[in-house]
C-alpha cells in the first residue's frame, strides 16, 4: 500500500452514511411495485450497482415493465435525505484532517461515484464534506467525479480511470476507498489498490471480491495511515 499519489473515495457508505436511508426507500418502491423486499436485502443485493441493472432485475422479478419505477425511487429519496438528512462516516473528518496536515507530502484526493452529481453535492453538503472535496486541488483540478458523466457505472471500471487519469496520476499509484461489491471489482479492473470499508457490507464479502485490506472503522485506517497515505515522489 505504500506510495499512494492519490486516494479515490466512494461517497454512499465511505464518506456520508446513506445506505440505510436509500435502501430504505428502494425497498419500500420495490415492495410497491410487487417484489416484497427489505433494507437488509436492497442492501445486499442492490448496493453499489447501477439502478439500470437493478430495475432489470426487478423487471425481470415481476415480468413486465416498470417506466415509472426508477423516477419514483429518485423522488423518494431527495425528499428522505432533505427531510432527514444524513450523517457523515464517523471518522472521516478526522482522517481529512490528517490528509490535510500532511501539506505537500499528502496523496490527491477525490470522489467517484456512482450517484448523480446533484445526489452526491446535497448529502457531502449536508454532512460537512462537500467543501472538503470540491476545491481545486494543488494540480488545478476539480475533485468529484459521478459515473452519469461518462455513462459507465461501477463495477465498470471506467469511472476510476477517468477520476485517475483527470487527476493526472497512473492507476498503479491510486488507492480506492469502498465499501460495495462492485466498487471493489472496479477498482481492481482499474487495476487500483482498494480498501475495502467493512460498514455494512460482510468483510468477507470485499475480501473475497479481491479487497487488497478491509477496515470496519476510520480509527483502523488512521493507525495504518504511514504506510497507506505515503505520497509518491512528485
Amino acid at each position: 500500500m505504500l506510495d499512494a499519489e492519490l486516494i479515490i473515495f466512494d461517497c454512499d457508505g465511505v464518506l456520508v452514511d446513506t445506505e440505510p436511508l436509500t435502501n430504505r426507500v428502494l425497498a419500500q418502491c420495490v415492495t410497491d411495485a410487487g417484489w416484497e423486499v427489505d433494507t437488509a436485502y436492497s442492501i445486499k443485493h442492490f448496493k453499489g450497482r447501477n439502478l439500470a441493472d437493478i430495475l432489470h432485475d426487478v423487471e425481470t422479478k415481476l415480468n413486465r415493465s416498470l417506466p415509472d419505477l426508477l423516477d419514483e425511487y429518485r423522488r423518494r429519496m431527495y425528499e428522505a435525505i432533505e427531510n432527514d438528512g444524513v450523517p457523515a462516516i464517523a471518522g472521516i473528518h478526522d482522517l481529512l484532517d490528517t490528509l490535510d496536515a500532511m501539506n505537500h507530502n499528502a496523496p490527491h484526493r477525490c470522489v467517484a461515484t456512482n450517484a448523480p452529481m446533484k445526489k452526491a453535492t446535497l448529502t457531502l453538503t449536508g454532512a460537512g464534506l462537500f467543501d472538503r472535496f470540491t476545491h481545486r486541488d494543488r494540480a488545478g483540478q476539480i475533485t468529484m467525479f459521478s459515473a452519469y458523466e461518462i455513462g459507465k457505472w461501477k463495477p465498470d471500471p471506467g469511472l476510476f480511470l477517468h477520476a485517475a487519469a483527470t487527476m493526472g496520476h497512473k492507476p498503479e499509484h491510486a488507492i480506492v476507498i469502498e465499501d460495495s461489491v462492485a466498487g471493489v471489482h472496479a477498482a481492481i479492473n482499474a487495476g487500483m489498490r482498494v480498501i475495502g470499508f467493512a460498514d455494512l457490507t460482510e468483510p468477507t464479502a470485499l475480501r473475497d471480491a479481491g479487497a487488497h485490506a478491509v477496515i470496519e472503522s476510520y480509527a483502523e485506517l488512521l493507525e495504518l495511515r504511514d504506510a497507506v497515505f505515503t505520497a509518491g515522489a512528485p
